[in-house]
């Protein structure tokens, strides 16, 4: 026996016997022992022969949330993809991709049901089409497959939810882009409920879907894809502060047309605009809200048939009241346009008295001229007593119902509430009920001899002649329901000794319509009812 097949002197002879009879159970006849350095190293080379996966997602049967492996160019762009602006991200992004070989994280992938190929389904357009490139332009093996996450299908507006949620939380789309995917999105929802969604109802349905936007953010969105789409590629310039500066113009330049009752052509003068906003931002890459506001301003009061400077007065005096009627602000603009009256001429001996007080002093003294008081212009009266009228009518927050009319004996009345509100149900309603009622007395529409006067369409003048259906009982019924009766003298006399800003005002309107009524006693003169 060699020195090598001695047994160490440790090991006895039994125990080398039974290492020898495991080995022979263990091991199959006709095989070979493999070292565990050899097994490694085969393993190893192996690995590295071993490709990627062959595409078997059409033999799978998906009906929940998984993985699989899809070559990258048979993916589909979501086709309703909300964001249409280029990323300005996307060299980046594309780059990143190219160093790394690999996606940060999976895309999400799901598939209509009348469809064969996947598509995108939340978020991740920007990053297929880099990955797709890439292939093409590499056709490197590393891009040619991609791990993705599948999603089921639910419907059209949730796959958009998810794409809108993805771009919110990464903050990657522009204004205009988000405006027209939340119109999308709510067409979408009514389709599918065929209910039509409130402006409250969207909000909580957005809520609902991961999407907390508020109520002044969807009425931008809402405003932007109405009236500013022929804006064309200047759209791209939209934000929140351009539309805050343009929706309140807008509403006002479409109040006055509608009281001008050209309201139909609003659409044609507003897109003229727009477009000429368009060509100038292709030039400057700048849109400037106050232009377009301006060149509005001209284009609406060439249709209103009135100057540029009233247009832009009642514009400014619409956007500061919203609620106001609009008639009211329109004559409101008149007063401010008029000229202040003329002078009144000098007494016809003017110059031989001026020339008298040099050669006669004491004739002068003797004998002098008699004081007449400078009397105000009609005109100028019934303007003074609209303005306080009105200073009141807002003091008070019973403006909506203020009517402005030269025609009328003291140049204003009150009208019941449009949207039959009693009006003392609000914040301020004892203001409101007091302001109503005071400048309802000085108005003289209490005496039916006057409401012949009034517009046909006024809900006053019908109630008091009984006209359009109306019966006996219509006064009593808006009394009771919605204005409330006349103040008792007790309480105008409490409320005149009150400390209300808007009691002074009443006085002084109370002031002027006395001279008025002395200067031009023909206006309140009653002829009876007709």
């Amino acid at each position: 026996m060699s020195a090598q097949d001695r047994l160490p002197a440790s090991v006895t002879v039994a125990d080398a016997a039974r290492k020898a009879q495991q080995r022979d159970l263990a091991q199959p006849n006709g095989t070979r022992t493999i070292s565990p350095i050899d097994l490694r190293a085969r393993l190893v080379k192996e690995s590295l022969n071993v490709g990627l996966p062959l595409d078997n997602s059409h033999q799978l049967s998906i009906d929940t949330e998984s993985q699989m492996t899809l070559p990258v160019m048979d993916i589909l762009h979501y086709d309703k993809n909300p964001r249409k602006a280029i990323n300005d991200q996307y060299d980046i992004i594309k780059e990143s991709i190219r160093s790394t070989k690999q996606l940060t994280s999976p895309l999400v992938v799901t598939r209509r049901p009348s469809q064969e190929k996947y598509m995108v389904g939340k978020g991740g357009n920007t990053r297929l089409t880099a990955l797709q490139e890439l292939f093409s332009e590499t056709g490197d093996a590393a891009f040619q497959y991609v791990v993705v996450t599948y999603t089921p299908w639910v419907s059209e507006s949730s796959t958009l939810s998810a794409h809108l949620v993805e771009n919110e939380l990464r903050g990657e789309m522009i204004f205009w882009d988000k405006a027209r995917a939340y119109a999308d999105l709510k067409q979408m929802i009514e389709s599918e409920t065929g209910n039509t969604l409130s402006a409250r109802a969207f909000e909580q349905t957005l809520k609902e879907r991961g999407l907390p936007l508020g109520k002044t953010t969807l009425s931008y969105f809402n405003f932007a894809v109405t009236h500013l789409a022929a804006l064309g590629e200047a759209c791209k310039s939209l934000s929140r502060p351009v539309i805050s500066e343009l929706q309140p113009a807008f509403n006002a330049f479409e109040r006055l047309l509608k009281h001008k009752q050209q309201i139909q052509a609003w659409p044609e003068l507003r897109d003229q605009v727009l477009k000429r906003a368009e060509h100038s931002w292709l030039s400057t890459r700048a849109l400037e809200p106050g232009r377009v506001i301006e060149q509005l301003e001209h284009a609406v009061a060439t249709k209103m048939g009135e100057t540029v400077e009233l247009t832009r007065l009642a514009r400014q005096l619409c956007q500061e009241h919203p609620g106001e009627d609009i008639a009211g602000l329109m004559a409101q603009a008149r007063l401010q346009r008029e000229p202040a009256g003329t002078p009144p001429l000098p007494p016809p001996n003017a110059a031989e008295t001026s020339a008298g007080k040099k050669g006669n002093a004491t004739e002068r003294t003797e004998n002098p001229e008699p004081v007449i008081p400078e009397q105000k212009p009609k005109t100028e009266l019934i303007s003074e007593i609209q303005d306080l009228a009105t200073r009141f009518a807002r003091l008070t927050e019973s403006a909506d119902c203020l009517r402005l009319t030269k025609e009328w004996p003291t140049g204003f009345y009150m009208e019941v509430p449009e949207n039959d509100e009693p009006i003392d149900l609000t914040e301020n309603g004892a203001d409101r009920y007091f302001g109503w009622w005071m400048l309802a007395m000085l108005s003289e529409q209490l005496d039916g001899a006057w409401s012949g006067s009034m517009p046909d369409d006024s809900t006053w003048r019908q109630a008091q002649r009984q006209e359009r259906g109306r019966d006996e009982f219509a006064l009593q019924h808006y009394m009771d329901t919605i204005l409330g009766m006349p103040i008792d003298p007790l309480s105008l006399g409490k409320r005149l000794a009150s400390a209300s800003p808007s009691v002074p005002v009443w006085l002084e309107l109370v002031s002027i319509l006395r001279t008025l009524r002395g200067t031009a006693p023909e206006r309140f003169v009653v002829a009876g009812p007709e």
